[in-house]
């Protein structure tokens, strides 16, 4: 399945409905709620609030697509709605910056109501992109609330549903929950049953517990000299720009912000299918005969990729792993996200087979510094550091509506971005197989080096899950531009 941009989802033309959340009370006597922000909203909110102050409004949303074939009811939707936005605290949850800090206001349930708005029936799918589109990226800044959006576009071939919330409110996993959720409930209020969905916990008592837990961390924690050693001749924020190599030895960008902003260029997106279901578990079986993942083996085959094609030898990028470690929090919408670094030496290998174990081992040895917030360790340290080079991995096979992802044509959505520098990769595993997907720079340098790299890692995998190895290619000469 799919990460991709709304503009690569075929939405139907047909009446756009947006779903607007409503609190029964003036903002103004909303409840002061004291407990703490966690530090990936923080940072992110004070981000936001520094680019509106020059009025550079970016985007950071998550979003999920779908489509159900039968015609819309309205009150069932509505319901499914309150519903929902009940069950998570999250919807109900706002904070600003008051006085150089964060304040936060909570809405209990059934103090948030959704109100229909007709938004118009677009005479082309084109118009309905760029009127959706629009409706996404004005109403989901961490500035406001609600800083999330809910459409359907409504025809006699059904409706589909268009989803999005600002970063601070859902991560990867919850992107990936969120359809099938709102179709649960939907079904629920038009037969009148219950919907058997898994009970969550709140990720406003989450941020409470990460924030109390990540001021008591020191500077001696094993968890941030992890980081002291992935990036230790980077703390003075010097780190430029550069080729694939640079970024290979040092996927951190660190920018003065005495310096002029950089360049704004548009990012592009794909998506390819590196694995499909019978790869996927060939390739996971080999991996297990080493007592490893299958993200290690796709690791291994990432970083080979960067090597033959000119980046060095050492491969080191940051990842994201999840932080939802108790069950309660399994379907909770929210930011559960932690950062380590990864190191990988290809240099000494020649079968792809060879690089499986070390980079298990590596995954498990930095695993560990995911569980102190990055912000906490930046502040640690000293430093503030941009990311600007991420692997993912995401197996998501075992989602409860994993079943109805092909029927209702679901996909992932993410945010329109603008970064000169950004190099992004989500691998998703599904029922399906597993589907590598990416954003970049704008460039045709960096599009021809990205489409460079993907077609040598599939072939990579491809001559993998087919033989049990691979041959590792001779380093070329030339270099990715990334």
């Amino acid at each position: 399945m799919e990460f991709i941009e709304l503009a690569d989802y075929p939405l139907p033309s047909g009446r756009v409905i947006e779903w607007l959340p409503t609190a029964t009370s003036h903002w103004a006597d909303w409840p002061r709620d004291t407990r703490a922000v966690s530090y990936n909203h923080e940072h992110h909110l004070r981000d936001a609030v520094e680019h509106s102050r020059i009025r550079d409004h970016r985007h950071y949303w998550l979003g999920h697509v779908f489509h159900i074939d039968e015609p819309l009811d309205p009150q069932a939707w509505r319901t499914a709605l309150d519903t929902w936005i009940d069950r998570h605290e999250g919807l109900r949850t706002h904070v600003t910056i008051e006085g150089g800090r964060p304040a936060r206001y909570t809405l209990p349930p059934g103090e948030i109501r959704v109100q229909p708005s007709d938004a118009g029936a677009p005479t082309s799918t084109m118009a309905t992109y760029r009127l959706v589109q629009g409706l996404l990226d004005d109403g989901t800044s961490p500035l406001r609330w609600p800083s999330y959006v809910c459409v359907t576009i409504a025809n006699r071939d059904g409706f589909t549903v268009v989803f999005g919330a600002d970063h601070s409110i859902m991560d990867g996993y919850s992107t990936v929950s969120t359809g099938g959720e709102l179709h649960a409930l939907y079904i629920a209020a038009r037969t009148g049953e219950t919907a058997r969905l898994l009970e969550t916990g709140s990720y406003v008592d989450f941020s409470q517990d990460e924030r109390t837990r990540a001021i008591s961390t020191t500077a001696a924690d094993p968890a941030v000299d992890t980081w002291r050693m992935f990036f230790p001749e980077h703390t003075e924020n010097t780190l430029p720009c550069g080729t694939l190599s640079k970024v290979a030895a040092a996927p951190i960008e660190t920018t003065d912000p005495a310096e002029a902003a950089p360049r704004r260029v548009s990012q592009r997106n794909l998506s390819v299918e590196v694995l499909d279901a019978d790869a996927a578990d060939a390739a996971a079986a080999v991996a297990r005969e080493q007592g490893q993942g299958l993200f290690a083996a796709l690791l291994a085959a990432f970083a080979v990729t960067t090597t033959e094609l000119g980046a060095g030898r050492d491969f080191r990028t940051v990842i994201p792993l999840h932080t939802r470690t108790d069950p309660q929090w399994a379907e909770t919408l929210g930011w559960f996200v932690g950062l380590a670094p990864f190191q990988l030496d290809c240099g000494v290998a020649r079968n792809l087979s060879e690089l499986i174990t070390p980079a298990g081992q590596e995954l498990r040895r930095t695993r560990s510094a995911a569980t102190v917030p990055f912000a906490r360790v930046c502040e640690l340290l000293g430093t503030w550091p941009r990311i600007s080079f991420m692997v993912s991995y995401m197996d998501i096979r075992s989602a409860p509506s994993a079943s109805t992802w092909l029927d209702t044509d679901t996909r992932w959505l993410r945010s329109r971005n603008v970064s000169p520098t950004e190099f992004f990769f989500w691998f998703v595993r599904t029922p399906m197989g597993v589907t590598l997907n990416m954003r970049y720079p704008g460039t045709t340098k960096a599009t021809r080096d990205i489409h460079r790299h993907v077609l040598r890692m599939r072939d990579l995998l491809a001559e993998f899950t087919r033989y049990g190895d691979a041959r590792i290619r001779p380093i070329e000469g030339a270099p990715l531009s990334w």
